[in-house]
């Protein structure tokens, strides 16, 4: 069985080293073989050269810095598609991964041919708790409980997809620049009847993206939380909207209007 890892990466080295580290330590099953597809946005930090050094095996894509994340796992997922791995296994290189982490999602997801993504549940290394994963309607973060929960959505944080959720969803939709594609990712499956399941236990640990100088940090300024707002990394107006139309059912103007009165009100 080969499963395809895709990762993207920008001026993070050493995290994408460890992180690597961490996958290729992995306790897999007999006949379990791991593939690597990097999608290096143009780093200047001698990311993509140190990736070879150490792991020769890997295949890197250099983009031009413009891809951002959704854009570099549709470029690194469509190229491993190319060979036609057994699943995908979708991976933030700021993620750490605990020895058992794949062994797990490959229990959970089952064959190549099943319709079910599995999740991995994934632990602040600080506090100990739930930062990313599965999600689960208005509760949000869905800490793990000891036993695979079925989810509405995911942070693709840790995600294994199989050859057969792949053939009938593709890639992240094209909409989107860097955020919000795993969510619609994991939307669109669930309308689709593919289960989404998370892990019953974490399996591995990733801190949560700081509030600190994002459109959420009201020690901005009115301009400086505008700006952010609209950037790639934030909700670009035209995404979001189209997130929502797509998701959030008959409040989509509601929900696409939300973020930017809460930050012309100071909220």
């Amino acid at each position: 069985m080969r499963i395809s890892t895709l990762l993207t990466c920008f001026n993070r080295r050493e995290k994408t080293l460890e992180c690597l580290r961490r996958l290729h330590a992995q306790l897999l099953p007999d006949g379990v073989m791991i593939e690597v597809v990097l999608l290096d946005d143009g780093s200047k930090d001698g990311t993509a050269e140190a990736v070879v050094a150490e792991f020769p095996t890997t295949k890197i894509l250099i983009g031009n810095g413009s891809l951002y994340w959704c854009g570099g796992m549709r470029k690194a997922w469509r190229e491993a598609a190319a060979s036609d791995p057994d699943h995908y296994f979708l991976l933030n290189d700021d993620t750490l991964l605990l020895p058992e982490a794949l062994r797990a999602l490959l229990e959970t997801a089952g064959t190549p041919e099943s319709r079910i993504i599995a999740v991995a549940a994934i632990r602040d290394p600080e506090t100990g708790e739930a930062s990313y994963g599965g999600i689960r309607g208005k509760s949000g973060m869905l800490p793990p409980t000891g036993r695979p929960e079925v989810c509405d959505t995911l942070n693709a944080n840790a995600v294994l997809v199989p050859r057969k959720v792949y053939s009938e969803l593709g890639v992240f939709h094209d909409a989107y620049t860097h955020g919000m594609g795993d969510f619609d990712y994991g939307f669109t499956a669930t309308r689709s009847g593919i289960k989404i399941v998370q892990s019953a236990n974490f399996l591995g640990e990733c801190k949560r993206n700081p509030i600190s100088g994002s459109w959420r940090d009201r020690s901005l300024t009115t301009v400086e939380r505008w700006k952010q707002l609209h950037s790639p990394k934030g909700l670009p107006l035209r995404e979001w909207m189209e997130f929502n139309r797509r998701n959030a059912g008959w409040i989509w103007p509601i929900r696409t209007l939300t973020p930017s009165i809460r930050v012309l009100l100071g909220l």
